[in-house]
């Protein structure tokens, strides 16, 4: 995990103003379609989780506008699963309670639209918002270590490209592989910023109105 200093704090929030103001003036342009809503899985280098996301596409095809919520739960590097001879399971030892929620808008810029005449369409990605940090306590039951929790907000993104995938009936599956930002202002659980590699699948439909 690297150290996350306030000089690349303080030259991140600039980034994310930029991109922000970028994102209102593509608003403000053009027409937009139907949007498609869905749900998928995500597997990084600092753990795993699950999104909800709306994808709303600008009638140019070129682009398309994003917003998701992700629910990630962080790993330990040393976290591992044992096997328990006296209650014939396994547990796992090592852990830690350490979740973190992004709140992340962003766009897709499909730079080959009207060059591949197939189902697909490979697409760059870039987010950035809100991050959620919840740190519960280590040993315990799941009431006790989530009883006392520290909480803590900083800035986030995510830099990656992918694939559309348009099936039949309005649905399209969406895998994309990128680097994500996730970092903190103090530490939790060791370390104070768990960037790194990403991959992100969603499975989105549109739905008749």
């Amino acid at each position: 995990m690297k150290n996350y200093s306030k000089q690349n704090r303080y030259k991140l929030k600039n980034k994310m103003k930029c991109f922000f103001s970028c994102l209102i003036i593509s608003l403000s342009w053009g027409q937009f379609d139907p949007a498609y809503y869905g749900f998928g899985l995500d597997i990084g280098s600092s753990g795993s989780g699950f999104f909800i996301n709306g994808q709303m596409p600008h009638n140019s095809k070129k682009f398309s506008l994003n917003a998701e919520i992700r629910f990630y739960d962080i790993k330990d590097p040393n976290e591992s699963m044992v096997y328990d001879p006296y209650y014939g399971t396994t547990r796992t030892i090592g852990g830690v309670s350490l979740v973190m929620l992004p709140i992340f808008i962003g766009s897709n810029y499909y730079p080959f639209v009207d060059k591949i005449q197939n189902n697909f369409a490979p697409f760059i990605a870039i987010r950035g918002g809100g991050l959620f940090t919840l740190n519960g306590a280590e040993e315990g039951s799941f009431k006790q270590r989530w009883k006392n929790i520290d909480t803590q907000f900083t800035l986030g993104g995510f830099f990656g490209y992918g694939v559309d995938f348009n099936m039949y009936g309005q649905t399209t599956v969406s895998p994309m592989v990128g680097y994500e930002l996730l970092p903190l202002k103090y530490k939790a659980d060791g370390a104070n910023d768990y960037s790194g590699m990403l991959i992100h699948i969603a499975f989105n439909r549109r739905f008749a109105l």
